[in-house]
Parts: structure tokens; sequence; C-alpha cells
């Protein structure tokens, strides 16, 4: 009778043990093998190529290219909240959340530096969104890159920087962040697309697509770095009027990407609209943006830019009642964005 309660308590706690531990969410199709495809255990380090966790009495090293997530055992309640913010579009609630749940894991750095990169990383969609933010998103990023030097999330940091920096056009800056990014292991390709696309930005088109070709020569199918390379090609291709051959290579990206894949799907998809458009195939590109609207809406940084093309799309159809109802609606929906700010200039005449 002992035994079998000292059993049944062993279980118990070992159950119980499993349940909080930290989860670690391994990307699809990881080179981990691990049940379920997480990795349960204790988060022990950090850096920002790898995170060693403790399963069991074994450390084990799972990379950060490797994984999608971490779910901290242990965190405040308003990390999950903010969570559900973000996912519901609340983007400036779920900053603040994010902040208020930092100051409360301030005793547990990982899950606080976690939080506060979230906090930095919805303003910077905010920042891409609405003019007004983009500063105080850098300000925030800088800010965060900067405390944390070797963090697990400083290339997302630095990539979602250079990317605000490169809409304001502000090219030392973002020169300087690439510099940065690519000293990091393995990321040499990422910070070889980001050049690429300053290039593209500037006008060098011809120097940016030979970047490209030798990024889409070089990835993997079905990688990130290729879908990259081929969606900023095909806007360069776009830039020069090669709109068949832009056309031929984002429907390939559309066709190798799983239909869920909705940040693939939604840029690809706005690029093939920009070059139907350009190639003056308003019809189609109308479908294209279409796709976007209805399928991808979630994507916050696409999907305004999906609804502002509409617009412009309906309008060169003649048709400004459908004009004018898309419009509503990215008024309501994005008030703030600078898409919106450029339809209402051109209705305007300003």
């Amino acid at each position: 009778m002992l035994r079998h309660t000292l059993l049944t308590l062993s279980l118990t706690l070992a159950a119980a043990s499993a349940a909080r531990a930290d989860l670690i969410n391994l990307i699809p199709g990881s080179t981990i093998k691990s049940p379920g495809g997480v990795v349960r255990g204790t988060v022990v380090a950090e850096s920002s190529t790898e995170v060693t966790v403790k399963v069991g009495a074994t450390n084990q090293a799972v990379p950060v290219s490797q994984i999608a997530s971490i779910r901290y055992d242990g965190r405040p309640g308003n990390l999950d909240l903010a969570a559900a913010r973000e996912s519901s579009g609340n983007f400036a609630e779920a900053a603040d959340l994010y902040k208020k749940g930092a100051a409360e894991a301030a005793a547990k750095p990982f899950i606080a530096e976690d939080a506060l990169f979230s906090q930095a990383r919805v303003t910077a969609d905010l920042g891409l969104t609405d003019p007004a933010k983009t500063d105080s998103a850098i300000v925030l990023l800088e800010g965060f890159v900067k405390e944390h030097v070797n963090g697990r999330h400083l290339l997302p940091a630095l990539e979602s920087l250079a990317k605000l920096q490169l809409q304001k056009g502000s090219y030392d800056a973002v020169t300087q962040t690439i510099d940065r990014l690519s000293k990091i292991p393995q990321t040499a390709d990422r910070a070889s697309v980001l050049r690429a696309r300053v290039a593209s930005r500037k006008g060098e088109h011809l120097a940016a697509i030979a970047e490209f070709d030798r990024l889409i020569a070089d990835g993997p199918e079905g990688s990130v770095k290729r879908r990259d390379a081929q969606l900023a090609k095909a806007e360069s291709l776009v830039a020069l009027k090669k709109y068949s051959e832009a056309e031929t290579l984002v429907r390939g990206v559309i066709k190798g990407a799983p239909p869920e894949d909705m940040t693939t799907q939604a840029a690809a998809h706005n690029t093939l609209g920009d070059c139907l458009r350009a190639a003056g195939r308003p019809k189609d590109a109308l479908y294209a943006y279409l796709h976007t609207d209805l399928l991808f809406f979630k994507d916050k940084e696409q999907h305004p830019k999906a609804l502002a093309r509409i617009i412009q799309t309906w309008q060169e159809l003649k048709r400004p009642d459908r004009a004018d109802e898309t419009l509503e609606r990215l008024k309501q929906e994005y008030p703030k964005s600078p898409y919106l700010a450029t339809i209402l200039a051109t209705k305007t005449g300003g």
C-alpha cells in the first residue's frame, strides 16, 4: 500500500513538473526531432544563436533558427492578454500589456526580455503603418538591441529596425544596422537581401537584381532567403518594365508556398498585383489584391497596402462606388496608415 502511494505521488509530481516546463515550439520541418514539435524542459541559457534547455538531467542546445516560439513557465498573465490583443489587431494595447508584463517579470530575465522584444515588435508593426509612430518604434528597437547584445531576439530586432529605417529612407542608418546584422553567425544572406533592397530603393535596380540572382541560386527551394530574394527581384523587374518575367517569378513563389503561409502569400499576391497593374492589366491585378484582402487580412503590413491598391484599381476601372466602399474600410481599419494618407492626398489633389 505504501509503495503504491509513493509511486502515485512520484508520478503526480513528475506530471506536474512536466506540465510546468518551459515549452520550446519548433518551426515546421525542424531538423530537431521532438514529440509534437515541442522541446519541454527548463531554459538555462540563451544567446543570439542558440537556446540551452535542461531536459531531465541533460542540457540540449536548440538553434534559434529552429525555434518558432517559447512559452516560459511562470509568465505573468498580462503576457497572455497581450498576445490576445495582438492577435485581434489591437497593437497599441498589446504593446502596453507587453511592457507591463516585462516589468512584472523583472526577476525572470528570459521572460522579461521576451516581453520587451514583443513590445518592440508590435510597436514596429505600428510604425510600418503609422508614420507618426515610426520614430518611437526605431528608438525602442535601438534601445532593445543595445540592451540585449547577445539575446535570442537580436536577429529579428535588427531586421525590424532595418525595415523601419528603410521605409523612412534613412540609408546611412540602415546600412549600419545591416552591417551589424551581418556579424551574427549564419545571417550573411539575410543581410545581403536587405542590402540589395536598399540598392533597389535607391533606384540601382540592375545591381540589386544581380545580387538577388545570386541569393536565389544559393537559396534552398522554399527557404525564406530564396522567397525574399524572389519577391524583391520581382519589384526591381517591375521598375525596369520587365512585367512578364516578374509575373512568372511571383507566381512561382505563390505556387511553392503553403496556402497557410500568410506572410509569404500576402506579400506575393500584393507584388503580383503591382506587377499586373503596372503592365496595364487592372482586372487581373484586382484579383491578386483581393486574395490578400479576403484570405490574408491578418497580415497588418500587407493588408492596408492591398486595400489601398484595390481603391486605386477600382478607380482605374471607372468604379468610384466600389473605390469609395473600400476607402471607408481603409479609414475604419487603418486610420493612421500612410497608404490612407496617400489615397486621401490624391483625392484632394494634394
